[in-house]
């Protein structure tokens, strides 16, 4: 697929979680908001590390091209990790969502009312999962793809195809590809 090698152009949009008003609002206690339970959740101890390491080195080849390099932070709602095409604009971004105990309750309660596009999308090899953007699909350049580890843990993948290749591909079928690589290294980490 090799997202960043083949994507250019340039954006001013960069990929970037919605973050909640709160953290735990009032006595719920997750799943709420109509967020699905997560029957097999992976340990906590998934998303400890780098986003970086969500990867695995053929995987970052196969989705982000050769000699791409992800830079690591610290985000406001737990580590990320950014792969860019320095020249054409387009980013991929994984979120570890560490600070916000909330899983997908949140992203149902809080981040689905302020999308125009938001999809539940096939369990990804088994949890649940959702694509959201403010802008309306069915085709957008740029997707958020979150996956519920447990009830109270997820992830997010981010992507933003760049202006070369608007309405050519649509970002969420390709972020959920991504997401589905990144759910295969966490289940080997966790001994799956």
């Amino acid at each position: 697929m090799a997202l960043l090698t083949a994507c250019s152009g340039t954006t001013g949009g960069h990929p970037t979680p919605v973050a909640s008003s709160s953290s735990l609002p009032g006595n719920e206690v997750p799943p709420y908001g109509g967020a699905p339970k997560v029957e097999n959740p992976l340990p906590d101890s998934v998303l400890s590390g780098s986003a970086c390491d969500a990867l695995s080195p053929q995987q970052i080849r196969e989705d982000i091209g050769e000699g791409v390099t992800g830079k690591p932070e610290d985000g406001p709602l737990g580590p990320k990790c950014t792969w860019s095409d320095q020249q054409g604009g387009s980013m991929l971004t994984i979120f570890y969502t560490t600070k916000q105990r909330e899983g997908l309750s949140i992203i149902y309660k809080q981040v689905k009312p302020q999308m125009k596009r938001f999809e539940v999308v096939p369990p990804i090899q088994g949890f649940p999962a959702v694509a959201y953007d403010p802008k309306p699909g069915p085709r957008t350049d740029g997707c958020h793809v979150a996956v519920g580890l447990s009830d109270t843990l997820e992830f997010e993948v981010g992507l933003d195809l760049g202006l070369s290749n608007s309405g050519k591909a649509d970002a969420c079928r390709l972020a959920v590809e991504v997401t589905d690589h990144a759910v295969t290294t966490l289940k080997k980490k966790a001994g799956r």
